[in-house]
């Protein structure tokens, strides 16, 4: 045995603090084999090199301390890397990271890291502040206003409430990784039945009526804080214990599943630190942190615990709109066995959030809505390495998440009576009257559920000269939503669904839907990738590639990933990256439940309940989704880093084709039903008599692969040396993205008259050629930095520039090709003729097309300030719009846009105990 150790190829070293005292429980990673290890009492550690001339970048990080990247030749027999020092992090460190950088070394070609460099300088309320460094995005200010959802590498037109369905289908397919665990929002089916009026983007429950300050053009309307079908909702995850964050917008390894837009990987502090205070203060917002990291002894390993609670209003003048949240965590690390070979990292995170719009003394309904919910997890992280043999390292990631969304909204109604039947099947049925004067009550009840398991090995071996990494596994996930459901009472109507007695047309209706009847759903993965550098014409080449297949809803898949870059020297290196990704669809799209719609037939009444007659009938729905394909994307991936006497240009281009985008498709039907007639009987029921029988109109709508979208563009960042004579750097980023997208379906428009015309062919609803549009977004910043050591102080400033916004219709998109009559009767248009009478009055003007076009370059400027005292306490100080910049223009519908937003500002204080 003795023999068989001295013959192995080590690294070995020592991890001192800048007093050259050995630190214990650093965290040391091998980037590539996804090996784990820690440093004893006296700073030591000892991990397997394996192969000998092997490249290893070992990873050091400690809480409090700088990141450290080492790359390592192995050599045969103990590589010694002698004392490697780690420097605390502060503001007097000369190489501080002020912005994001692309890491060639790291997971991808398009990985943008994040480091705690950076985190520590800005003011964040939730990880969405950081994520303001991803190049040509427009710089948001902290709000928690608003549900924030994410699009990578895409230029649709924005909505104005986020619920667009590209927008959506984009942020449902970008991947947030915490702590190598997805966050999945597959389970969320917090929604009215999106198979009503409306279709997906229109079944939130919303605040319906304007909130803020009245008289001043900043009123605001129709806010909703569900986000089923998109993304996670980014300000439930706080920024304070953030380690570090790579935002991957192109190919991701093949480990990495269910996505199609990109992931974006957290990874959160672990072990031993000191204790910090984090107060922060903005115009509409506060917040406090405290976290602390302790040792509970060598043998039982170290606890870090955090708590955060913000308190944020809409407008601190008038506090209708709140949100509030609170989060906790406490993660245990130890590490167990000879050389502390498995490490293991359990974790519990629990977060509350109350959002919601009070009550307005204003608003004659009484308007009230509320988004509160709670999630609880636990997860588990165990690495064990092995110091020979083809297996390096096995993994198993474990968790499982449990929360309660409830979405609630009631207002007043007064009418002088409603119709209302609670039938739950087809036919003709007998309704009921009530009083029109009630509270309207519109509750939905959420539980999802999610748990999943990752199982990854990486293992090591060589042909040739040829070093290969091997990494494969499986990942299952299980979602399931065992919550009341859309807890509807038909008695009680809400005002967009009731049915009173001036209004007799057909109505979409509700009734409950228990979310417990939708089956669970269970996604299975496996994936192999080798990750190996050749060499070629004497230059390095990095490959890694590989291959995932996953089976989601019935559906299996198989994509190929691969990323490439060629070194041609140390200023010069090239890349290229191919891969398919697929992304499952949610509960809430397998299984909306079945959708109701009622037909008045009669409405007989004389004031007395007990002397009149409801007819009703009632059609039951149930919408299939069991031919639903998991949403597809095609990337390629050129990319390109150039360093010039110290400045530092990395490029990257990309070509994403996305396909099978999950939407609404709206389904039009006429029904031929009898008609009445009714002789009033005093003291008596009505006599009914059937006079005829006329045709009906229904709509519903369907999920389906809908949306197709291609993507082009190209990202750029430059970085400069520092000017020493003003300590002073430069960065600039930003880009360019095209987006043309499209549906397969054709394009629907209600055009209803104020008043029925006669003329049985009259067009109620217009058909054109499906959805066609190109979209155009361009933004750049240039950010300087002024960084003195011996001061502690960080001063930078940004000045923004929106270059380019523009979306564009073709022109046939504004001449219908068909229309429906009152009763859903299609009849198609040969040579439109804008001055028929029947339907004239569709042809679309270009303002209806809503296009846009940013006349001119819009400039915004932002101001952030960063000083250390005694390296204990920290003040940051950021103003968002510090010149009070508010340029405007007028759109071609003749409105006014203001691009920037208003001045916000933000400080906060840390202290390190």
């Amino acid at each position: 045995m003795a023999g068989m150790a001295q013959t192995q190829n080590v690294v070995t070293g020592k991890v001192i603090d800048p007093q050259n005292k050995p630190l214990e429980l650093v965290n040391i990673k091998i980037v590539e084999t996804n090996q784990y290890a820690i440093t004893n009492k006296e700073g030591v550690f000892r991990v397997n090199g394996s192969e000998v001339n092997n490249i290893l970048t070992l990873e050091f990080t400690y809480i409090g301390f700088q990141r450290l990247r080492i790359p390592v030749t192995v050599k045969a027999g103990e590589t010694n890397l002698g004392n490697i020092a780690l420097k605390v992090l502060d503001l007097s460190l000369e190489n501080i990271e002020i912005n994001a950088k692309r890491n060639y070394t790291g997971q991808t070609n398009s990985s943008l890291v994040i480091n705690r460099d950076l985190i520590e300088q800005t003011p964040a309320l939730s990880v969405n502040d950081l994520l303001n460094q991803i190049p040509n995005r427009k710089i948001q200010p902290p709000s928690l206003q608003n549900v924030q959802n994410i699009n990578l590498r895409a230029a649709y037109a924005p909505t104005t409430d986020g619920k667009g369905s590209f927008e959506l289908n984009n942020a449902f397919g970008i991947a947030i990784i915490m702590d190598g665990n997805t966050l999945s929002n597959n389970a969320n089916m917090q929604s009215f039945n999106p198979g009503r009026i409306g279709g997906m983007g229109t079944s939130f429950i919303t605040s319906g009526s304007t909130y803020g300050i009245r008289g001043t053009g900043d009123n605001r309307g129709n806010y909703t804080g569900d986000y089923t079908f998109g993304g996670t909702d980014l300000r439930q995850i706080p920024a304070d214990n953030i380690e570090s964050i790579e935002v991957i917008a192109g190919v991701a390894p093949a480990k990495y599943g269910d996505l199609t837009d990109g992931a974006i990987i957290i990874e959160r502090q672990a072990g031993k630190s000191p204790a910090y205070v984090r107060m922060q203060l903005r115009d509409n917002a506060t917040s406090y942190g405290f976290s602390k990291g302790f040792e509970i002894s060598p043998k039982f390993g170290s606890v870090n615990v955090g708590i955060n609670y913000v308190n944020s209003f809409q407008d601190n003048r008038d506090k209708l709109k709140a949100y509030r949240r609170i989060n906790t965590n406490a993660m245990w690390t130890n590490s167990f066995g000879k050389d502390n070979r498995l490490k293991n990292t359990f974790s519990v995170d629990y977060g509350r959030n109350l959002d919601g719009i009070k009550y307005d003394p204003d608003d004659e309904k009484s308007t009230r809505t509320k988004f509160d919910s709670w999630n609880f997890s636990v997860a588990n992280r165990s690495n064990y390495r092995f110091n020979s043999g083809f297996l390096k390292n096995v993994g198993l990631n474990l968790r499982y998440s449990e929360g309660h969304q409830v979405s609630y909204k009631e207002e007043l109604v007064n009418d002088a009576y409603v119709l209302y039947s609670t039938a739950t099947t087809t036919g003709i049925t007998e309704g009921y009257y009530d009083s029109g004067v009630y509270t309207a009550k519109s509750l939905i009840d959420g539980r999802p559920i999610t748990a999943s398991a990752n199982l990854d090995f990486t293992g090591g071996f060589a042909t040739g000269s040829l070093v290969h990494n091997l990494s494969f596994g499986t990942s299952f996930s299980y979602s399931a939503n065992k919550g009341l459901g859309q807890t509807i009472d038909p008695n009680e109507p809400r005002g967009t669904v009731r049915v009173v007695g001036t209004s007799l047309g057909a109505k979409s209706s509700e009734r409950y839907y228990d979310f417990r009847l939708a089956l669970a759903q269970k996604d299975l993965g496996l994936y192999i990738e080798d990750l190996f550098t050749a060499t070629v014409l004497g230059k390095p080449l990095s490959v890694r590639a590989g291959m995932r297949s996953d089976i989601q809803n019935g559906y299996a898949s198989f994509s190929p990933r691969t990323n490439i870059n060629y070194e041609v020297s140390k200023n010069l290196r090239f890349g290229v990256a191919y891969g398919l990704s697929y992304k499952s669809p949610g509960l809430a799209q397998r299984y909306p439940g079945p959708t109701f719609y009622e037909i008045p037939l009669l409405n007989a009444y004389n004031g007395k309940v007990n002397e009149s007659t409801y007819l009703v009938y009632v059609e039951r729905y149930e919408p299939s989704s069991v031919g639903l394909k998991p949403s597809k994307s095609e990337s390629i991936e050129l990319s390109a880093q150039i360093k010039i006497d110290k400045f530092n240009l990395s490029v990257t281009a990309f070509n994403k084709k996305s396909r099978n985008g999950i939407s609404t498709t709206q389904n039009l039907q006429s029904i031929e039903l009898p008609t009445y007639s009714a002789t009033i009987n005093p003291g008596a029921k009505p006599t009914v008599t059937q006079t005829g029988i006329r045709p009906y109109a229904i709509n519903y709508y369907n999920f389906a692969n809908d949306l197709f979208s291609d993507n082009q563009g190209f990202e750029v960042i430059l970085n400069t040396p520092e000017i020493k004579e003003i300590k002073t750097s430069f960065n600039a980023s930003g880009g360019l993205f095209r987006t043309a997208y499209k549906s397969t379906s054709n394009t629907l428009t209600s055009k209803v008259p104020n008043t029925i015309p006669t003329d049985p062919n009259y067009a109620f609803i217009g058909v054109y050629e499906p959805e066609n549009t190109k979209a155009y977004f361009s933004n750049g910043r240039i950010t300087s930095v002024t960084h003195i050591p011996k001061l502690s102080l960080v001063v930078s400033f940004i000045a923004e520039f929106d270059i380019l916004n523009k979306n564009i219709t073709p022109a046939s998109s504004q001449i219908p090709i068909g229309y429906y009559n009152r009763l859903n009767q299609y009849i198609p248009i040969t040579n439109f003729d804008k001055a028929n009478t029947s339907y004239g009055h569709l042809y679309k003007t270009p303002e209806e097309l809503s296009e846009k076009d940013l006349p001119r370059i819009i400039s915004n400027y932002h101001l952030s300030i960063a000083k250390e005292i005694k390296k204990r306490f920290k003040f940051a100080f950021n103003v968002y719009n510090v010149f009070n910049h508010s340029p405007y223009y007028i759109t071609s519908t003749g409105s006014y846009t203001f691009p920037n937003s208003s001045p916000t500002f933000g400080a906060e204080l840390s202290i390190k105990l």
